[in-house]
């Protein structure tokens, strides 16, 4: 008996000293990557695309994968950027411009499609992945855009946003 209690304490033992808190270790992907950023919508009464510029400033943070930074675009617009990156590559993008959701908060995206209602954008986080030296995201969500049909009336129409980031470190 006092056997199979000594081999249960070393594997109890053994598991707590192998947690690892910061989680798996990942790549390190820190680094400046010029960036394309592709916004589209489509409803009912338009499908328009539209192209960005800019750069993306990441750094590691050592913490299950977190990597924070910025976005600037070639406007001057800058503002948070952040992925959670897992160890095959693949990542999340957690924050793009101003919280509380990716891209509400980007005043260049709000700008192109002033008729639409960004702070009702329905979009989660944003899946992408790392290739190399690279990182490409998409993301779908949707979002109420108005319209002014004649004699004034306002149309609200649910509208698809599309976006695309391509950057190359």
């Amino acid at each position: 008996m006092t056997r199979c209690w000594a081999s249960l304490a070393a594997l109890a033992a053994a598991g707590c000293v192998s947690f690892d808190p910061a989680g798996p270790p990942v790549r390190d992907v820190s680094g400046t990557y010029p960036a394309t950023i592709v916004t589209r919508i489509e409803n009912q009464f338009e499908a328009r695309s539209d192209t960005l510029a800019a750069v993306l400033t990441l750094r590691n943070t050592g913490y299950r994968g977190q990597v924070t930074g910025t976005y600037r675009l070639a406007s001057g617009e800058a503002g948070p950027f952040g992925v959670a990156l897992d160890t095959e590559d693949t990542l999340v993008v957690t924050d793009f411009g101003l919280p509380p959701k990716p891209i509400a908060g980007v005043t260049a995206i709000r700008n192109l499609y002033s008729w639409c209602d960004f702070t009702r954008l329905g979009i989660g986080p944003i899946p992408g992945v790392f290739r190399n030296d690279s990182l490409f995201a998409t993301g779908q969500g949707s979002v109420p855009c108005f319209y002014r049909l004649g004699g004034g009336f306002l149309l609200n129409v649910h509208t698809e946003v599309f976006l695309s980031i391509a950057a190359a470190r």
